[in-house]
C-alpha cells in the first residue's frame, strides 16, 4: 500500500468517526419519534460556528469550548421538541400521522438556523476552526499520521461509548430505549415518555454540536456545513435506521469509502458519494447492512 492511499484511509477513518457521531443522533430521534431530523447538519453547524465565536472572540481553549457547545446544543434541540414537535403531535392526535408535520418542521429548523448564522459578519468569509491537537505528525511504518486526525478519532469513539454506557448502564439511559422501543408498555411502568422524547432530542442535538467541533479542523466552514446530513443519512442507511452500532459502523465505512472514491476518481466525485452509496445500499438491502428484516409502516 502506498503512503498516499494509507493517509487517504487515515483521513477517512477520522471523518467517518464524525459521520457516525452525526449518524447516531439522526438514528436516536429516528428511533424514538420515527421522524428523521433534516436539521442535523445545521445543529452541527451552529455547533462548529459557536466553538469559532469562541476561539476568535475570547481565544479561548477547547477543553472550555466543549461544554459550552454541548450546552448550547442540548438546549436547542431540547427546545425544538417542546416549542414544536410536541405542539403538532398534540393537534394531529386522533386525527393523521405527525410524522411528515414534524419533518417539515426539522426542514425549517435547518433554514431558520442557517439563516441566523449568516447574520453574523465572520461567517461571510470561508474559515476552519484550528487543528485540535498542533505538533508534528506521528510516523506509523513509514506513514504520517496528523494529530488532529487522531484527537477526533478518540473524541468522537470517546463519546460514542460514553453514549453507549450511557443508554445501557443508567436508569435514565434505560427508560429512554424504553420510550422509543414500546412507549405505551413505558408509560404503564410509569416512564414519562413525553419527558424521555425531549431528552432524547437534546442528546441528539448536543451529539451533533459536538460533531461539529470535530469536522471545524477538517472541512471548510461556511453556513452551508448543514449539508453534511446527506453524509450522516448515508451512514445510518448503510447500517440500518434502527440499528444504534450499525450507524457507527456506517459513518466509518462512509468516511473510508468516500475518500477512496475521491482518491481513484478525482475529488469532484467526492460530493456526489454519498449519493451513490445511498442508492446502491437501498438497491440490494433497503434495510442496511446491519439492520433486521424489512416493515412496511404505512404513514
Amino acid at each position: 500500500m502506498s503512503t498516499t492511499l494509507a493517509l487517504v484511509i487515515i483521513s477517512g477513518i477520522a471523518t467517518g468517526a464524525i459521520y457516525s457521531l452525526i449518524a447516531l443522533s439522526i438514528v436516536i430521534v429516528y428511533k424514538a419519534s420515527d421522524a428523521v431530523n433534516f436539521a442535523a447538519g445545521e445543529f452541527t453547524m451552529v455547533g462548529a460556528y459557536i466553538a469559532l465565536f469562541f476561539i476568535v472572540s475570547a481565544s479561548l481553549p477547547y477543553y472550555l469550548i466543549f461544554p459550552i457547545v454541548a450546552a448550547a446544543t442540548f438546549i436547542l434541540g431540547g427546545a425544538f421538541e417542546r416549542l414544536v414537535v410536541v405542539p403538532i403531535t398534540n393537534r394531529t392526535k386522533g386525527r393523521e400521522n405527525p410524522l411528515i408535520p414534524i419533518v417539515i418542521a426539522t426542514f425549517g429548523l435547518s433554514l431558520m438556523l442557517t439563516g441566523f448564522v449568516r447574520v453574523f459578519p465572520y461567517t461571510e468569509e470561508v474559515r476552519s476552526l484550528p487543528p485540535l491537537i498542533r505538533g508534528a505528525p506521528i510516523f506509523v511504518g513509514g506513514v504520517p499520521i496528523l494529530l488532529t486526525d487522531i484527537a477526533i478519532v478518540v473524541v468522537a469513539v470517546t463519546a460514542i461509548l460514553g453514549f453507549w454506557l450511557f443508554f445501557s448502564y443508567t436508569m435514565l439511559g434505560k427508560a429512554l430505549q424504553a420510550s422509543s422501543q414500546n412507549p405505551r408498555t413505558a408509560a404503564l411502568s410509569g416512564i414519562p415518555v413525553a419527558k424521555m422524547r425531549m431528552i432524547v432530542w437534546a442528546i441528539a442535538g448536543l451529539m451533533a454540536g459536538v460533531s461539529g467541533m470535530l469536522v471545524g479542523p477538517k472541512l471548510a466552514l461556511t453556513p452551508n456545513l448543514g449539508g453534511i446530513i446527506m453524509i450522516a443519512i448515508a451512514a445510518a442507511v448503510i447500517g440500518g435506521f434502527s440499528n444504534l452500532p450499525g450507524s457507527i459502523l456506517g459513518g466509518f465505512i462512509v468516511g473510508v469509502v468516500q475518500n477512496l472514491i475521491g482518491y481513484f476518481f478525482g475529488s469532484t466525485t467526492i460530493a456526489v458519494a454519498p449519493f451513490l452509496i445511498i442508492m446502491v445500499v437501498l438497491l440490494f438491502r433497503p434495510q442496511g447492512l446491519f439492520g433486521g428484516p424489512v416493515h412496511v409502516k404505512k404513514v
